[in-house]
């Protein structure tokens, strides 16, 4: 199984996982046959890239801390929890859905801690127009890796997570022509968007279910080290480390995602963008375990190598993830076998399609 760009599929390409809709209803099958209608209603959908089952990537599976099925209810639990607030009248989040969400996150707490030695796939299940809740779902399993890896308490890292999953839900109260622009934003409209933070706060300060953990990642989940964040510009003092947890995890995510107006970054190049922010902005040591956490080059992704060739990697090196198992690609079928940890020569140059 390999990922594979929504322009580059061709007509007889098999599905290698199951594609959603933006009601996170089942809008193809794993194992389904591509046809020309089915990669129109793809692009229809805004799925910019979808896995496939080839000749080249037989017999490789991606393992994944977070199951698909788990992903898919954490994104419909997000949505449902989201859209109340915008449909409610009032200024606080119901019991009903807070529990929908400590529901929610039990559940991937419960897989994380069974799957103790597996990396987390960003995994694309679902198109752009499925981003603010896809985007709170992977920012929760992220944090809870984190702050797993991090060695901080079962207890907290389920709070971490629920502040981590509703850390965007003020964004419901920013209006659509602000949120949803796809040109440069003005300076009214950004600090229009800057709102949010203190809008979320605002839903949750009077729950007593929320824990106050949770509730400062809302508030304060864009402050940043050298005090040039917001809303309150704390510097690296005042800034508590399930906010800093959270921060990193939601700049990672949002720079490795795809999104109406632009093309998703690679896992490597998002990780050394957030390796330079660490200096000044970003908590360096928690980074590091970010690092730890996410696979980097999962099994499956085609590479450009230093020496010119292309291949795909066929297996995880986990205690030195910039340096997987490669099997190099010639005239489109895998050839030799190169372990890059041994020879230190050589080095991935770029993630590419094919």
């Amino acid at each position: 199984m390999r990922l594979k760009s929504i322009e580059r599929v061709e007509p007889g390409d098999l599905l290698g996982k199951a594609v959603y809709d933006d009601k996170c209803q089942l809008l193809l099958a794993k194992g389904v046959n591509l046809t020309l209608n089915y990669i129109e209603r793809l692009k229809h959908a805004s799925i910019h890239c979808v896995y496939i089952d080839d000749a080249l990537s037989e017999g490789l599976e991606v393992e994944n801390v977070i199951s698909d099925e788990i992903k898919v209810k954490s994104i419909t639990a997000v949505k449902s929890v989201f859209k109340e607030v915008t449909e409610r009248k009032g200024v606080s989040l119901s019991p009903k859905g807070i529990d929908t969400i400590k529901d929610i996150i039990d559940e991937m707490m419960d897989m994380i801690f069974q799957n103790r030695e597996t990396l987390y796939v960003m995994t694309e299940l679902m198109g752009t127009d499925m981003y603010t809740y896809n985007h709170s779902a992977e920012v929760a399993i992220l944090s809870m890796l984190v702050a797993k890896s991090l060695g901080l308490n079962g207890q907290y890292i389920q709070k971490v997570g629920i502040g981590a999953m509703l850390h965007d839900i003020g964004k419901m109260k920013i209006p659509n022509e602000v949120l949803n622009k796809t040109d440069a934003l003005t300076d009214i409209e950004l600090e229009k968007l800057k709102e949010h933070a203190k809008l979320g706060y605002d839903l949750l300060k009077d729950s007593m279910a929320i824990s106050p953990i949770s509730r400062q990642i809302v508030l304060l989940h864009h402050e940043k080290l050298d005090g040039n964040g917001y809303p309150m510009m704390l510097d690296s003092e005042g800034i508590p480390v399930h906010v800093r947890i959270v921060t990193i995890c939601d700049i990672f995510n949002a720079l490795v995602s795809n999104r109406s107006y632009r093309e998703k970054m690679s896992i490597d190049m998002a990780l050394e963008i957030i390796r330079t922010e660490a200096v000044y902005q970003l908590d360096r040591e928690i980074y590091y375990h970010l690092m730890k956490v996410v696979n980097i080059y999962p099994v499956g992704t085609i590479v450009e190598l230093s020496n010119g060739k292309s291949g795909i990697v066929i297996k995880e090196n986990k205690d030195a993830q910039t340096r997987p198992i490669v099997q190099v690609i010639k005239d489109k079928q895998r050839a030799e076998v190169l372990n890059l940890l041994n020879d230190l020569t050589l080095f991935i140059s770029q993630t590419i399609d094919l």
